[in-house]
């Protein structure tokens, strides 16, 4: 099983200058590349104040350098939200800048105000989405692009440059639904899950994707996973309430949860062995292991427990490394 890290929580606390918050990841990112994370990812969202979201194109463009053989993932783009030509653009020279080892996760999204910031309604979501990657395989695909759709319109155009990976950048798709995985298994080859789904859930969509992915090959189901690591379960839990609390404030305010939506943990009236990795070393094992034993390929980590320096950050992560990714790695042989 293949474990990777996500970016969100080191852009907390939110106290230091942008600079200072960027620069620290990007140390701390530079550490963690000979470690054997497989990836680093970063999340996509628009005017989101209070809360930090630096823009995943630039940030991987700057960390392409650091991150040795480590993949980078967007996790995940929000594609409804931007111009396809644009998003192409972007991708092919970052697929380049990074030698091929990009992957581009691609989401429909959820908060009103960025929706209503692209011109959008919640109902062009899926039409978008969907016609904004036909067009944009087809123009990776070097030929001359006409096309007349509801979102784009495109006339006998062809990019300068194609990407690195051929036929493109890995294709991952963010779900949370049903529809969502049925979606991911017939555009992409990897289905992502978000870190509020709980695992009895996550063991139920991984078997529908499986079997929405019959007639295309076995496809890649990887989950976000949020990961409190402590001397033992209770410290870990009493760790995890400053974080989480924050984060469930966030998405609760975003309005995550929608009806079509499996049921998001969005709060601490669910156990959280219900849906984290948390507890000693030990127990994460554990977990890891039952989380592979329900057919997932890989987890991306959101360690809500860093501690705060960029130097403490980083033994943490060396730590995880060591009694996480390591035997996780080892699983399935």
């Amino acid at each position: 099983m293949r474990i990777g890290f996500h970016l969100t929580p080191f852009w907390s606390p939110t106290d230091r200058a942008p600079t200072a918050i960027i620069d620290e990841a990007i140390e701390v990112v530079r550490a963690a590349s000979t470690m054997g994370f497989a990836w680093v990812s970063i999340g996509h969202h628009w005017v989101s104040h209070p809360t930090v979201w630096p823009q995943p194109i630039p940030m991987l463009a700057r960390l392409a350098p650091e991150t040795g053989q480590m993949r980078l993932k967007t996790s995940m783009l929000l594609l409804p939200l931007l111009n396809p030509v644009d998003v192409a653009e972007n991708v092919v020279t970052l697929d380049h800048i990074t030698h091929g080892r990009l992957d581009l996760g691609v989401a429909i999204g959820y908060r009103e105000r960025e929706l209503e910031a692209a011109g959008l309604g919640r109902k062009d979501r899926v039409p978008k989405l969907e016609e904004s990657l036909a067009v944009m395989k087809r123009l990776w695909g070097g030929e001359e692009v006409t096309h007349e759709g509801t979102y784009v319109r495109l006339s006998g155009v062809r990019l300068g440059i194609g990407p690195c990976q051929l036929p493109h950048p890995p294709l991952e798709m963010g779900a949370q639904s049903v529809g969502a995985t049925r979606r991911a298994a017939r555009l992409v080859d990897t289905v992502f899950f978000g870190p509020q789904v709980a695992w009895a859930d996550i063991g139920r969509l991984v078997g529908v994707y499986r079997e929405a992915r019959e007639a295309n090959g076995p496809g890649t189901a990887i989950a976000s996973r949020s990961l409190i690591v402590g001397p033992s379960k209770e410290a870990a839990h009493a760790a995890a309430r400053a974080y989480l609390e924050r984060t469930f404030t966030m998405y609760r305010t975003w309005q995550m949860q929608e009806r079509s939506m499996v049921p998001l943990q969005l709060g601490f009236d669910k156990s959280l062995d219900d849906w984290t990795i948390n507890g000693t070393p030990a127990d994460c094992r554990a977990t890891l292991e039952r989380a592979h034993a329900l057919g997932l390929d890989g987890i991306g980590l959101t360690i809500y427990s860093l501690p705060r320096g960029p130097r403490a950050r980083v033994e943490y992560l060396q730590m995880i490394a060591e009694e996480l990714v390591r035997p996780a790695a080892a699983l399935g042989r």
